[in-house]
């Protein structure tokens, strides 16, 4: 059997203008996905047996593809009731075949999936996939990602490092130590929505982005990763809201669920969903308990 394991990732700066080049920094989370493989030796036609369970262990999707010369397909095909998660893996696979033709050649597959995070968290389902995919395939990760999800990479970039990264693009990023002294004052708090990335890239497109925003966010990176001050750090996440909300035309998060907040608050990844990034203190988990935002995470228990 082989097995393959992906860390999910956050966004800490940089969300949306990361499209751009803006200077940005990511972290993997300690919860991820995994991918098993069984191979055994095939008959008449090969096939791959695909099955993805989610955190709580429940089988969530199940396929069965054939596989020959020309494509991977599922074996059972129904126009009235087409399946969009199985033709988008099956355009994955079968990219991965193309990088490498020697993938999933001459034998039956087996594959299990086992995502360790709720999927609405927004930590990567499709980048840890297409992680795990493209390590068993042995083939570039961010030509995988470029043909089936798309997005700036940053995320690929993650998952294939296992660590921190300042990224620009995909081929300028590098591994980086981000170790802020104050990180048990930093939360994540979960707004109990998925927010569509794609959703938020295409109205990202819309706006008109100057460069002097993107080297702002980048100037901001720069400042944030050497910062070992609470306060300044403050100052510094509360900039990156205001140039992005002006940017997308979007309100903050602050302004908008927690304007009586005492301290600074950031968006990360699409707006409007998924996790925000909290300064606080010990009363913290109980500010947002209390306004119904149950899952509350201080910066050691989320991120690797």
């Amino acid at each position: 059997m082989q097995k393959f394991f992906t860390h999910g990732k956050l966004l800490l700066t940089g969300e949306y203008v990361v499209l751009d080049g803006a200077l940005s920094l990511a972290v993997p989370t300690k919860l991820g996905q995994s991918l098993e493989v069984k191979t055994s030796p095939a008959s008449d036609k090969p096939i791959l047996e695909w099955r993805s369970f989610n955190s709580d262990g429940e089988l969530w999707f199940s396929e069965e593809y054939i596989i020959d010369d020309s494509s991977i397909r599922p074996s059972f095909f129904d126009a009235c009731n087409f399946n969009p998660i199985s033709d988008k893996l099956a355009t994955i696979l079968n990219k991965a075949r193309e990088l490498n033709p020697d993938f999933l050649a001459g034998n039956n597959f087996e594959v299990r999936t086992n995502l360790e995070f709720p999927n609405d968290w927004g930590l990567g389902s499709s980048s840890t996939l297409i992680c795990n995919i493209a390590k068993w395939a042995e083939v570039d990760a961010f030509e995988l990602s470029a043909a089936s999800f798309g997005g700036s990479g940053y995320d690929i970039a993650v998952g294939m490092m296992g660590g921190d990264i300042l990224y620009r693009s995909p081929e300028m990023w590098e591994g980086y130590v981000y170790n802020p002294s104050f990180k048990n004052q930093l939360y994540f708090v979960h707004l109990n929505q998925k927010q569509n990335s794609r959703e938020g890239i295409a109205n990202y497109r819309k706006q008109k982005v100057n460069a002097a925003d993107v080297d702002t966010i980048s100037q901001i990176t720069e400042e944030l990763i050497k910062c070992t001050d609470f306060d300044a750090f403050h100052l510094l996440i509360t900039e990156h809201e205001k140039v992005i909300s002006s940017i997308i035309q979007l309100p903050t998060v602050k302004s908008q669920l927690f304007a009586d907040y005492p301290y600074a608050l950031k968006s990360l990844g699409a707006w409007g969903g998924d996790f925000v990034l909290a300064c606080g203190d010990e009363n913290t988990p109980d500010y947002f308990k209390q306004k119904g935002f149950e899952t509350v995470l201080n910066y050691s228990q989320l991120i690797k």
